[in-house]
């Protein structure tokens, strides 16, 4: 991690799931005190991005784009999200990663008749991302 984005190794399961953990810092709330959005899709693409470039055996990739469903905010009191990605292909050019971001189960008290959406908490939103695996430069460029 970094003292800007502070973030944690959670888990690789054995479904190919990739899980980090991202430490919400208070410059990263919007005015509600909720996990900005443009932060979240950010977590979404390092942690998914990551996982697409580590699937083809670490050849440079770029994020084409990214398709984020928003469900829920992140509470204000939410200390960090975990982030659990999973490659669902890889072609010849591009690797199609899926992507769902959670805050912690607890966050919003326990009840029987309230239950997080999964064992990882409360789905705040999901994604599917398209990254490309970047060529090398051409060493005969036309110039036009």
């Amino acid at each position: 991690g970094s003292d800007i984005f502070q973030m944690e190794f959670v888990d690789y399961t054995d479904n190919d799931e990739y899980i980090v953990k991202y430490y919400i810092k208070p410059w990263q709330r919007n005015p509600f005190g909720n996990l900005q959005g443009g932060m979240l899709c950010y977590y979404i693409d390092a942690a998914a991005g990551t996982l697409s470039w580590v699937s083809v055996d670490c050849d440079p990739v770029g994020t084409v784009d990214i398709n984020v469903t928003f469900i829920r905010g992140g509470p204000a009191n939410a200390e960090y999200i975990l982030v659990k990605s999973k490659v669902i292909s890889i072609g010849r050019r591009v690797v199609v990663a899926s992507a769902d971001v959670y805050c912690p189960g607890d966050i919003y008290g326990t009840s029987e008749d309230f239950e997080p959406d999964s064992p990882y908490g409360w789905l705040m939103a999901t994604a599917v991302t398209n990254t490309t695996r970047l060529l090398p430069p051409d060493p005969n460029p036309t110039i036009v």
